[in-house]
């Protein structure tokens, strides 16, 4: 369960447990409400890296028979990391990957919607 207690915003760095982000990197917040479109491609995205790999490992006969037991696989498992809210910055890299959002936490409980709606204006407080 995610509490106000997971979240620290000091001078310099926002915390969430034990990740920790320069207040210097982050440009926004937000609260995301992921859809049934957003799981929907999650899962397919997952479940086509996974069966890729099978394929890079086993390209001949034995590929074709594991690769779709692999994408199955893989959606299974994605579907346990599926969440309903997820808090994110948009933080600026040191490399060239350049400006992105990060998901700093998620869920999918009701009452961590509302942590995570004063977590975002907290942070854009702290970045002003």
């Amino acid at each position: 369960m995610i509490s106000t207690d997971d979240f620290e915003i000091s001078n310099t760095t926002f915390r969430y447990r034990r990740d920790e982000f320069p207040l210097s990197k982050i440009k926004n917040a937000r609260l995301k409400s992921n859809t049934m479109k957003d799981h929907s491609l999650k899962l397919f995205l997952m479940g086509a890296i996974v069966s890729s790999i099978v394929w890079v490992i086993f390209p001949e006969g034995f590929g074709r028979f594991m690769a779709p037991i692999a994408f199955v696989l893989g959606v299974i498992m994605t579907i346990f990391t599926i969440k309903k809210y997820e808090l994110q910055v948009e933080f600026e890299h040191n490399d060239e990957t350049g400006v992105q959002w990060v998901s700093v936490a998620g869920s999918s409980k009701a009452e961590s919607k509302t942590i995570f709606e004063k977590q975002v204006d907290a942070v854009k407080q702290a970045i002003i």
